[in-house]
């Protein structure tokens, strides 16, 4: 979810402008786009067909969890990681983090948050997606995702009305470029079985798929959604519009204890793992912040399996050279085996580490959900 409002403390409405002007940025581990310190918090997903489970609902829970692959025409190509915190019979807060451009140009860690009423994600009609980290935290009459009237109307009426705020950055601040309504209507008659990797398993899920054309006067533009089927819960699955592409890779959300995490499972199965959870800098070996429950859980497991040593081998996109992609997959799980032995206790022997930088893709590289699925970590147990 992106969303803001003028950077101006007082301000009680926004600027409106113009259309502006978009600029184009690159995409790519190697190659970063100046950009603004805003974020798209929208999600990646895989078509499958799969039979949703009767359960297919992701439950809207403290600790619930998105991460998605973004391609914006600003910032380029990169990840963010959605944490819902702070749940309240009356609002929520949204937590955003990714490795991106920040105003001045510089690839660097950006947090930002935002409280939902509750009321406006039951009935908003206007969708807010812009969100900078010096703007407001509250943005009432807005929702950042559909909003369950307009999954409501999807599924009684086939389409839904709602306006699309358009917000980009003006000499310092964040301005309302376009207001853009219209409807969008269904594609189908019913839901779309939707693959999408939660909590560490390939899950289907019931989504709505709903295309139309939102404009201002005769300026307008076309816009593609993929919705969960879940008034409650209407996480926007993928986004397509002006300037935007993004979906989700990942869902996380708290569950009552199991005997056996799926990270454990897989690697007493199987022997092996595929962890996305790690996030690193831009074009380093530095562990972001927000990869430490899954550091965590990895040295869980091994605590729990005292026999157990493991292969920690790094992949990367292919987005630069295959030189320089080969030494910093080497370089990051180097940086993984030293945050288990220095944080959490891990044995330095019970660990080695190695690297193929992009020779190994698990999809193609020409989308980000490709590049998202081939940036990653595999554990092997030996």
């Amino acid at each position: 979810m992106s969303v803001h409002l003028t950077m101006s403390a007082a301000a009680t409405t926004p600027a409106v402008s113009p259309r502006l002007r978009r600029r184009k940025g690159g995409r790519g581990e190697d190659r970063p786009a100046r950009a603004w310190r805003w974020l798209w918090v929208v999600p990646m997903l895989a078509w499958g067909v799969c039979r949703a489970a009767d359960e297919h609902q992701i439950p809207f829970i403290e600790g619930l969890t998105v991460m998605t692959a973004v391609a914006s025409e600003r910032q380029g190509d990169y990840e963010t990681v959605q944490v819902v915190s702070d749940v309240s019979d009356d609002s929520f807060k949204m937590t955003i983090s990714a490795e991106a451009p920040d105003d001045s140009g510089e690839v660097r860690e950006i947090t930002v948050s935002r409280v939902v009423g509750r009321e406006d994600f039951r009935n908003a009609r206007i969708v807010r997606r812009y969100f900078h980290e010096y703007d407001p935290r509250r943005f009432p009459g807005t929702t950042p995702e559909f909003s369950g009237l307009l999954v409501n109307e999807i599924r009684s009426l086939g389409r839904t009305s709602l306006t699309y705020l358009e917000v980009e950055p003006e000499f310092g601040r964040t301005i309302i470029a376009r207001t853009l309504s219209g409807s969008l209507a269904r594609v189908g008659r019913e839901p779309a079985q939707v693959t999408i990797q939660v909590n560490g398993a390939r899950q289907a899920l019931r989504a709505w798929h709903v295309a139309g054309r939102l404009a201002e006067g005769g300026d307008g533009d076309d816009f593609d959604y993929v919705v969960l089927d879940d008034p409650d819960n209407p996480l926007i699955l993928r986004g397509r519009g002006p300037g935007f592409d993004s979906s989700v890779t990942r869902i996380e959300f708290p569950r009552p204890s199991v005997a056996a995490t799926s990270l454990e499972r897989s690697l007493a199965e199987q022997k092996k793992a595929l962890v996305y959870g790690i996030y690193f800098r831009f074009a380093r070996a530095d562990i972001r912040p927000v990869s430490e429950p899954v550091l965590k859980e990895i040295a869980a497991v091994l605590k729990k399996k005292p026999d157990w040593k493991l292969s920690i081998v790094g992949h990367t996109d292919g987005i630069g050279n295959d030189a320089a992609n080969l030494s910093l997959s080497r370089r990051r799980s180097a940086a993984v085996k030293a945050a288990l032995v220095e944080r959490y206790g891990i044995a330095e022997d019970r660990l080695t580490t190695g690297g193929f930088g992009a020779s190994q893709p698990q999809a193609k590289n020409d989308t980000p959900e490709g590049r998202a699925r081939n940036r990653r970590v595999e554990l092997t147990r030996l």
